[in-house]
């Protein structure tokens, strides 16, 4: 009777130890009374201390030896699931075996059943941000499907005096990023929408929004409402470069290099924009102005040399055109070349709306020309006319898809067209078909 009173004396003070922190002392109280009775709640507390002493070792061992008392106890799970997210998972973050950490965090949900527990979400996301690493993004849809955004809270914790990401906000954006990559652009539009009405200052669901409307073909708006946002208070820089990318693929190649410059001079650090200099290095090349395009082009492969990333296919191209070897200038070095012309070019968006009409009546008829050349998703062409050799612009909607082919010979019209860059009137063919047989004969 004696030993027992004493031995529950003991477990309380062990208990009080505990909860103060004192998991060096009251560890191998509790080890003594579970050897002694083999009950849950020592084992638990004993697994427990060893867990916060960070002796992952000794808890692991403790759950191996006693795998039939965890299989039917709710409370010693939870002890096992805390182990794997503080020593199994943390370890193979640090090693960066994302499969390893996949594992692990599905292991625990599987275990942990209650959606509010802390355990289900921390596994949850450590789940999601794992496969994106390892870009499977088919996994982060099935992640993201298991709980739905009005389940999650929807304001951030406040860490160091610095508000967090809430775990809602979290979700939006693994789940759009996933079917954005997955090429579902009409479900992730959708979304976007709705996250946007939530987080209407979360600028990156804007952007993500605008992003499915030009993957969607519909670059006219996508252009508009990245315009809206690049003049939001905050936009980073890459959206802007997002509205470059974009002129210069529907082939407004003097408001993509506005835009470029713009972003050029917007606060970020000089190694993420290396892509955002390969693009106005190309737009630098459409335009005539070898030189510029020269300089962007060593500035690129200065930054992905100094930092031993691999040359692209876009800047190995680049690097042999102009002739840049091996021996290339340092990126701050380099950059002080281009930045003058930054400075003087970037007077921000130049585009000018103007409401003049254009007929849709042909200026000209029974032109003859040559397809310039067919780039994969560039909606647009150019026609060089056999009677001067000026390109013509012209959209791939308006060439039959038999004749959708670089080098191919049509016959066109020519219609009053606007260039919303150079605020004026231009042309555009239209109406392009084959050359009729006895046409081509004559």
């Amino acid at each position: 009777m004696e030993n027992t009173l004493s031995m529950t004396t003991a477990w309380q003070e062990a208990e009080e130890m505990r909860k103060s922190g004192n998991f060096e002392a009251a560890f191998p109280i509790f080890m003594e009374n579970f050897k002694a009775n083999a009950n849950e709640s020592s084992l638990w507390r004993a697994i427990h201390c060893a867990r916060k002493m960070g002796d992952y070792e000794t808890a692991l061992a403790l759950i191996e030896e006693n795998k039939s008392m965890i299989s039917t106890s709710q409370a010693l799970k939870s002890q096992f699931c805390w182990l794997k997210y503080d020593f199994i998972i943390d370890k193979n973050k640090k090693s960066g075996c994302w499969e390893s950490v996949l594992k692990a965090s599905e292991e625990i949900l599987e275990m942990t059943t209650d959606i509010n527990d802390l355990l289900f979400k921390l596994a949850l996301f450590t789940a999601i941000d794992a496969a994106k690493k390892l870009n499977d993004w088919q996994k982060v849809l099935e992640l993201t499907e298991i709980i739905g955004p009005e389940k999650l809270p929807a304001e951030g914790e406040v860490y160091k005096g610095k508000k967090i990401l809430s775990y809602r906000e979290r979700w939006f954006y693994a789940r759009l990023n996933a079917l954005f990559e997955v090429q579902l652009y009409e479900e992730c539009r959708e979304l976007s929408l709705e996250a946007i009405k939530q987080y209407p200052r979360r600028l990156e669901f804007c952007r993500r929004g605008a992003l499915c409307k030009m993957m969607l073909g519909k670059y006219g708006e996508a252009e508009e409402e990245l315009q809206a946002i690049s003049r939001m208070r905050g936009c980073p820089w890459y959206i802007v470069a997002d509205l470059a990318k974009l002129r210069f693929n529907v082939g407004s190649f003097n408001g993509a290099l506005d835009a470029a410059f713009k972003a050029t001079l917007m606060h970020g650090e000089l190694q993420s924009k290396v892509n955002l200099f390969t693009l106005i290095a190309k737009i630098q090349l459409v335009l005539g102005n070898s030189e510029s395009a020269k300089n962007h082009a060593i500035l690129a492969c200065a930054i992905r040399k100094n930092l031993n990333w691999k040359f692209n296919e876009e800047i190995t191209q680049l690097s042999l055109r102009f002739g840049i070897g091996d021996n290339v200038p340092l990126p701050n070095v380099a950059v002080k070349v281009c930045e003058n012309e930054w400075r003087n070019q970037s007077e921000g968006d130049s585009v000018k709306i103007d409401n003049t009409a254009c007929s849709n009546e042909p200026i000209k008829t029974g032109l003859q020309g040559i397809i310039t050349s067919i780039v994969d998703n560039r909606p647009f062409t150019f026609i060089s006319r056999a009677d001067n050799n000026q390109k013509v612009y012209a959209k791939i909607s308006d060439i039959p898809e038999d004749l959708r082919l670089s080098g191919a010979e049509v016959e066109f019209d020519l219609v009053e067209s606007f260039d919303k860059l150079k605020n004026k009137k231009s042309v555009r063919a239209t109406n392009i078909r084959s050359i009729q047989v006895e046409q081509a004969v004559a």
